[in-house]
């Protein structure tokens, strides 16, 4: 729930720092709003990155394992080339939101790594 929150609030605020117009070049679907970052990319890693990172500890192979990667990787990349594609982003908005998102997703998790550890030595010691 974080991950998604922290994604949203953060290309929100980015939205409003860059003010980058939509490409103008015959677009298929209009859309409304900034163009800089990608919001669908954005969520697409944050969520597939999510997901990936929940359920590898649950695949014993790792055939199963590479699997997930791939899986997720292909998702993550039709959806950033779908809205270049129609025409809605520049393909720096769709490389900048995978840029921001990957951050932040490192850092949750890093987080949550962090405290699960901390959780684990503190139950050991006890």
């Amino acid at each position: 729930m974080v991950v998604s929150l922290g994604s949203i609030g953060l290309n929100l605020l980015l939205k409003y720092i860059f003010k980058r117009e939509r490409p103008s070049i015959d677009p298929l679907i209009i859309e409304t709003g900034y163009s800089y970052p990608s919001g669908h990319s954005m969520a697409a890693l944050t969520l597939y990155g999510a997901i990936t990172f929940l359920i590898w500890r649950h695949i014993p192979t790792s055939i199963g394992r590479a699997c997930l990667v791939v899986v997720s990787t292909v998702m993550i990349i039709a959806m950033g080339a779908s809205r270049v594609y129609l025409g809605v982003h520049y393909p720096s908005d769709v490389v900048g939101a995978y840029l921001v998102s990957g951050t932040w997703l490192f850092v949750t998790i890093w987080v949550y790594q962090f405290r699960k550890d901390r959780q684990t030595s503190f139950k050991m010691k006890a």
